[in-house]
């Protein structure tokens, strides 16, 4: 079966594209593909031209630059390769040169529209980069090097993160109002840290000889709120700087959800330090609740010492007293049981009051189950894992410091319902 596609513009015939389809069902769709990436081709040369020549003659050194002629230059785009001729233009002063329709027609300083980039980057979201290059090419018959693919994303990611940087200093060294974008009665904010491996190597402890991979932390935080119907909604944001800032740019996003006209404000985390540091110095008015989980790893690593034949027992009379009577009662409970022990037993003992008592403002989980909080920071770990684990933490993966940032930022604009917004404002190196 012979199919014919004429291309018209206005009116005017300005190509035809034939193809033979077989009686392969496989065969007539992947022809039916290509005949129609052929007359995108078709479209997309006048159209890029006719946009090329209402570009006016731009100014330097105060004067408009002399128009030098057309040069030809190919754009990669979702229909394929497509030849574009645009003016170049070169300031008699300087002798600068430029191409004026470039920043209509390309993302940034790359041959490539900004259709195709945002398709690049959201395969870069799930797939590998060198699986990445190949898909690109059997959907859209375009061929991109790696390095131009690393650069672009890197490129796009630095911008984002420039952005959030830029409102985290903005938070820290001036804090003024802010118009929240929804106003709840209660704002959550949850902060953990996930671990990444870099490419980045140093001596193995165990021989000096010998270099292993260095894992790295990165910090992540949620801002989550019910709406009025009951529904959850969650932001997030991440880095690697320190708990300072990245407590700014925490608390940025925690006001743009109402953090400031909230009625109740609730700060929850693992017992790391760092996390602390943060409700501390920028949430010191939000209630406290360490991660019950998180409190539960230490009781059982106790039960197992205290009671190693029956540690089930052990640990569920010591977490019942937790739940139900709160942290100042379980100490106490825990320096009874102290009395009676010796040996390893005793110790365990002591290292888990260790950990407890400077902790015992944030452990008062029956008052937290009476006011419907959640004392489980269940929801910060699931986007850890969204923004780092699924993408970052795959089986031999490591990553330069630029490139864990990027895909990051990349997920995090994705996650956060920021995509479309982000595009349409997107401004990269020219």
């Amino acid at each position: 079966m012979l199919v014919q596609i004429s291309v018209r513009i206005e009116g005017r015939e300005v190509g035809t594209v034939e193809r033979e389809l077989s009686a392969s069902a496989n065969d007539v769709e992947e022809r039916v593909r290509e005949g129609l990436q052929r007359a995108g081709q078709m479209v997309l040369e006048p159209a890029f031209l006719e946009m090329a020549k209402q570009v006016s003659a731009p100014n330097c050194c105060g004067h408009a630059m002399e128009n030098k002629g057309f040069r030809l230059a190919t754009v990669r785009t979702t229909c394929g390769d497509v030849p574009v001729a645009r003016r170049r233009y070169r300031c008699s002063w300087c002798g600068h040169e430029c191409f004026p329709a470039d920043h209509l027609l390309r993302c940034g300083r790359y041959r490539i529209t900004k259709p195709l980039a945002r398709r690049a980057f959201q395969f870069a979201l799930t797939e590998h980069f060198p699986r990445l290059l190949g898909i690109l090419f059997d959907q859209h018959g375009v061929t991109l090097s790696h390095d131009t693919l690393m650069d672009l994303v890197h490129d796009a990611a630095g911008h984002l993160e420039r952005l959030r940087l830029a409102e985290a200093a903005r938070e820290r060294n001036q804090r003024t109002p802010i118009t929240p974008i929804v106003t709840p009665e209660r704002v959550h904010m949850m902060l953990d840290g996930i671990i990444d491996c870099t490419n980045q190597t140093e001596p193995h402890p165990a021989d000096p000889h010998q270099s292993r991979l260095i894992w790295q932390q990165m910090k992540v935080g949620a801002v989550s709120w019910q709406d009025c119907e009951g529904r959850w909604h969650k932001r997030m944001t991440w880095g690697r700087e320190s708990p300072r800032d990245f407590g700014a740019a925490l608390l940025r996003l925690a006001r743009r959800r109402g953090y400031d006209q909230a009625r109740e404000k609730i700060f929850a985390a693992s017992g790391a330090d760092w996390c602390w540091d943060v409700h501390t110095t920028v949430f010191p008015d939000a209630v406290p609740i360490v991660d019950w989980y998180h409190v539960s790893v230490h009781v059982w690593t106790a039960a197992r010492i205290v009671s190693p034949q029956d540690p089930k027992s052990w640990a569920d009379q010591a977490l019942g007293s937790l739940r139900n009577e709160g942290g100042t009662a379980f100490v106490s409970w825990l320096e009874e049981q102290l009395k009676s022990r010796r040996g390893h037993a005793r110790q365990s003992i002591e290292e888990l009051l260790n950990y407890l008592r400077p902790r015992l403002e944030r452990l008062k989980y029956p008052d937290y189950r009476s006011r419907g909080l959640q004392i489980g920071t269940g929801l910060i770990q699931s986007t850890g894992n969204q923004l780092v684990g699924q993408r970052l933490k795959g089986p031999g993966m490591h990553w330069t410091e630029q490139g864990a940032l990027a895909i990051t930022a990349l997920s995090a604009t994705d996650l956060n319902g920021d995509w479309e917004n982000t595009w349409k404002h997107l401004a990269l190196s020219s």
